[in-house]
């Protein structure tokens, strides 16, 4: 499978004929071939379902994905591979959140059972009452699993590493000596929605969230997995209260974030960057090695390596220094300033 099988499981084939009936879409190859699997476009598989838009759809076919849903006209010219399908809808994603879940689904905590008999847990690990261990899920010598703590299905927890009250952990790895908060949530889908016939439609996330060693994430937190890339939180890197991370960032090594930082999807973060309180990140931008940004701070673009940014949108500290100066003499009374010059009704008695 092109999704690990440790948090996801098949869960059926269907054929290109089926899948566009039940999408109503034209149907373009292949009418009996499989789809088995679940794939990015950017990385398909041969007998993965995926959905391409045009920008994607080069990769999907020189990869022979089996069923390629995607826009109406992104086929065209395009040669297809003989034994795969192409399926024009309206709505792609959308479609391919309809019919996902029917080829492969998660794995989920078997109901009924706080400590699942597959589970692999270090003799000298500690399990608190409570706590819920998923099947399959391993956990490290000298571990402790605070009370009702939930340890999803397939989980790995390093040696040393401490979970602490009701955090809640899923479709994840965790590297050695890692602190997680109380109420801290890790593995939650990402926020991806597409629009669909009916309105917005909730896509099906088949990513994993893997931290590295000596990772601290404080109480409260949320890392959430990928629709199927990971989120990564890279050695030594560490998460104040209340912070969040959205699906497929990437942070680089002994990167500090304090409270109520956010970062958007896809955003890549270098190594030894520094986030102030409250910080923002939009998606899809680089944050270079050893950056700081200051609290509030909100870049909209790429930050340069080694540059210290504040304000909204960020900019270098100096520019943002100068405009707050500015803007502070521009604000100010010329009869309150001290200098020569006051304004002449100020000094008017009465009025």
């Amino acid at each position: 499978m092109a999704v690990d099988p440790r948090f996801y499981r098949p869960a059926g084939t269907l054929y290109a004929k089926d899948i566009a009936g039940e999408l109503h879409g034209e149907l373009t190859g292949n009418p009996v071939c499989e789809a088995v699997d679940v794939a990015s476009a950017s990385a398909p598989s041969a007998g993965a379902l995926v959905f391409a838009d045009a920008a994607k759809l080069p990769d999907a076919l020189a990869a022979h994905a089996g069923v390629i849903i995607g826009n109406a006209g992104a086929l065209q010219d395009a040669v297809l591979h003989p034994q795969a399908a192409f399926i024009a809808v309206r709505h792609p994603k959308a479609a391919f959140a309809a019919i996902a879940s029917r080829v492969v689904a998660p794995r989920e905590n078997a109901p009924g059972r706080a400590i699942h008999p597959s589970a692999v847990i270090a003799p000298d690990a500690v399990v608190c009452a409570g706590a819920c261990v998923g099947e399959g899920a391993r956990i490290g010598a000298n571990c402790h699993i605070g009370p009702n703590a939930v340890i999803g299905t397939g989980v790995e927890i390093g040696d040393g590493t401490r979970v602490s009250a009701c955090a809640v952990i899923g479709f994840a790895v965790i590297g050695r000596n890692c602190r997680i908060g109380p109420g801290s949530v890790i593995g939650e889908a990402g926020f991806g929605l597409a629009p669909g016939p009916s309105g917005l439609v909730e896509l099906p996330h088949y990513g994993r969230v893997i931290l590295g060693d000596d990772v601290r994430v404080g109480a409260n937190c949320t890392i959430d997995r990928g629709m199927f890339g990971d989120t990564v939180l890279r050695d030594g890197v560490k998460l104040d209260n209340l912070c969040h991370i959205a699906h497929n960032v990437d942070v680089g090594e002994h990167t500090l974030m304090a409270a109520f930082a956010g970062v958007s999807g896809s955003v890549k973060i270098g190594r030894g960057a520094q986030f102030g309180g409250r910080v923002g990140v939009v998606d899809h931008v680089t944050i270079g090695d050893g950056v700081r940004l200051a609290a509030n701070a909100s870049p909209a673009g790429n930050v340069p390596p080694g540059e210290t940014w504040a304000g909204q949108p960020a900019q270098p500290i100096r520019g943002w220094l100068r405009e707050l100066a500015i803007l502070k003499r521009l604000a100010t009374p010329k009869g309150r300033s001290g200098g020569r010059g006051g304004n002449r009704d100020d000094d008017k008695p009465g009025g």
